[in-house]
């Protein structure tokens, strides 16, 4: 029983959450949490003092203290934007090793819009039917606003916006001091941040429901109800935004109760709410207490092959590369055809490379977007992929993770194998070898399609005979393809060792 019980640590704006999981039927046996103001700190001075990395450390030592009174012997730690935002926030992960013994693990922003959306899919009452008809998650921390869409019963896009309550605080604080009309002035700001980022929206923005959560809307006191999941009715909360726009400080910490050391985050934060509700004008707004830490227990059960997960989290990474894939227009025929033909070499080659479940998603996902590029330069279109896909956000990667596939997705085209396993200095040994593996795999399956006129039905793959044969039911020639094939087949041979061969059964 207890090595089914599993422990959790996050490190957000507010202050450091933890949690102890069941992973096997994910029931949550205790919770909580410790108000730290790492956010404020960090957005006003960009550094964690001294004195807040003591704060931070006496948080983990009481957790890990927590830990241990339930039997915990698995748990881990998980950092931010916000604390891997300080400028000395690598020094403070070491120093808070070397005291406290946990290590901080870092998430990047697909991550954090990935463990969100689990959170959501896997608790939020009835979601498979608001997925049906578009929703759009809306996180609200200190430092950024993420915003999830779901469309047609799938995942469909995310996009982060650097508009967090403490950073308008922070790049609005003279104003506020100064300027009578300060709430027409920060409506604007935020109204400007706003429709600039909509334009930029990849798909329709029309959503039916919107889900209100983040670390920013629980410091808000009664003015926002603790629930996984309740109704924002739109009459009550537009007679709040009033009353908060027109009110001291004073008033407002009294009639709802806010930590004083929170008053500064209420307007902003209740104004960005008014104009997001105003912007993408839902039918219907719900509230949810919802963080991170459920979405990182959902994961950590998925991990351990919990039954109790209802939904399988690698849809959302592949809806999010195709998502980037339509974005920068590319040929749908050619990348389906790559696409499949990658996964049936990954596949039948299991034997020779020896990657599991995770490597074949890193490869559907490169072959995905692997012509992203193109949409710059079509000479350069592997350099231009690869920068593309290092600057966008794909949901459900770490930063390890995206690095691979950026460098198979540049790679997957020309270059000798030294250059992938030797001069690509970002990623480690064994890494460089995955990304060898797999540009090697999605070269042969570009090239299978090399006339983008997708003429092979099926392939059937051989590794007899010390050499790799791939069988083609075609109705054509295949000239072009074995042409190609030869080209590109001298990385496969330099990387599993063995010749490459393309055979047509033609079905005429």
């Amino acid at each position: 029983m207890a090595d089914t019980i599993h422990g959790l640590v996050v490190i957000e704006s507010q202050g450091i959450s933890f949690s102890i999981t069941d992973t096997k039927n994910l029931n949550q046996i205790e919770a909580g949490s410790y108000p730290v103001a790492i956010g404020e700190e960090v957005f006003s001075q960009h550094f964690l003092s001294a004195g807040m990395t003591a704060a931070i450390q006496d948080a983990l030592l009481a957790i890990k203290q927590s830990f241990a009174d339930y039997g915990v012997r698995n748990y881990e730690a998980y950092g931010g934007q916000t604390f891997f935002g300080a400028e000395n926030g690598e020094f403070v992960r070491d120093q808070l090793m070397n005291r406290t013994g946990v290590w901080v693990h870092r998430l990047a922003i697909p991550e954090e819009a990935y463990h969100r959306s689990s959170a959501v899919v896997q608790n939020f009452p009835h979601f498979d039917q608001l997925m049906q008809e578009g929703t759009v998650l809306v996180d609200i921390g200190g430092g950024t606003v993420e915003l999830i869409a779901f469309n047609d019963g799938r995942f469909s896009f995310s996009r982060n916006l650097k508009l967090g309550p403490l950073r308008v605080v922070e790049a609005l604080k003279d104003v506020q001091r100064s300027a009578d009309n300060y709430v027409d002035i920060l409506r604007e700001f935020i109204d400007s941040r706003i429709l600039d980022f909509i334009r930029l929206l990849p798909e329709r923005h029309d959503y039916k429901h919107m889900i209100l959560m983040g670390s920013s809307l629980r410091s808000l006191g009664d003015i926002w109800p603790d629930k996984r999941a309740a109704e924002l009715k739109l009459d009550e909360f537009s007679d709040t935004y009033r009353t908060v726009t027109h009110a001291s400080d004073q008033f407002l910490t009294k009639k709802y109760n806010i930590d004083p050391d929170f008053i500064e985050q209420v307007l902003p934060t209740i104004t960005l709410v008014h104009q997001l509700i105003r912007q993408l004008d839902p039918d219907a707004v719900s509230i949810s207490n919802l963080r991170i830490i459920d979405g990182l227990e959902v994961n950590t059960a998925l991990a351990a092959g919990s039954k109790a997960v209802k939904f399988d989290p690698t849809d959302e990474t592949i809806s999010s590369a195709l998502t980037l894939s339509n974005w920068y227009h590319v040929d749908e025929a050619h990348r389906d055809a790559t696409v499949t033909f990658a996964l049936q070499l990954f596949d039948r080659l299991h034997k020779l490379h020896g990657l599991g479940k995770r490597e074949r998603l890193l490869l559907q996902t490169a072959a995905l977007i692997t012509d992203i590029g193109s949409y710059i330069d079509t000479h350069q279109h592997g350099k231009n992929t690869e920068y593309i896909i290092l600057s966008s956000d794909i949901v459900g990667l770490s930063g390890r993770e995206q690095r691979i596939v950026a460098t198979i997705a540049r790679y997957h085209t020309s270059d000798i194998p030294q250059v992938v396993l030797s001069g690509q200095r970002n990623l480690r040994g064994s890494d460089r070898l995955v990304v060898a593996k797999l540009s090697a795999l999605l070269r042969v399956a570009d090239a299978l399609d090399a006339s983008r006129r997708q003429k092979i039905d099926a392939i059937a793959i051989s590794t007899r005979g010390e050499k790799v044969t791939i069988t083609a039911t075609t109705h054509e020639s295949l000239e072009l393809e074995k042409w190609s094939l030869t080209q590109k087949g001298h990385f496969f041979e330099a990387v599993y060792g063995l010749p490459l061969k393309l055979k047509g059964r033609n079905t005429l």
